[in-house]
């Protein structure tokens, strides 16, 4: 699978009935909230990739990116993302439309990258670009388990 699927997925979600399916037990948030989130991290990873400077680049070994990356799973309810991926109030349809579509170029540029282009990650650190492609993969596809969750209760 690739990200250009996941963000396919997401698009079906982008939908007045899923959209408003609210917060439940699995979830503090909605559909809204988790497809947003989604696409934005996709989005802000993808432009730090493109104006890193790849000269820059320094690798290093951290422990928890090592787990995620051999587990491929994110632990539910762990982690807090930052506040410009979160912080957004009333989520309409059309803007989540506009940077689902800005997605699709943004992943289409990412791969004219360098290798050693970078995304610097709060947590995990500098992130070269395979890297980040695997966190936008594991990220993406633990939001979408978690809307799939959100629509089956």
């Amino acid at each position: 699978m690739e990200i250009i699927d996941l963000v396919n997925q997401l698009s079906h979600y982008n939908k007045p009935n899923i959209l408003l399916k609210k917060k439940s037990k699995v979830s503090a948030v909605g559909v809204d909230w988790h497809l947003y989130h989604s696409i934005l991290s996709i989005n802000k990873i993808c432009e730090a990739l493109l104006i890193s400077n790849p000269n820059l680049f320094m690798s290093h070994f951290n422990i928890k990116w090592w787990i995620i990356k051999m587990i491929k799973k994110f632990p539910r309810g762990k982690a807090k993302a930052p506040k410009y991926v979160t912080n957004f109030g009333t989520i309409d349809q059309v803007i989540v439309d506009m940077e689902i579509e800005k997605s699709y170029q943004l992943l289409i540029d990412i791969d004219q990258l360098s290798t050693k282009h970078y995304f610097k990650h709060f947590v995990f650190g500098d992130l070269p670009l395979n890297d980040a492609k695997k966190l936008m993969m594991i990220h993406t596809q633990h939001h979408i388990d978690i809307i799939e969750d959100i629509i089956r209760n």
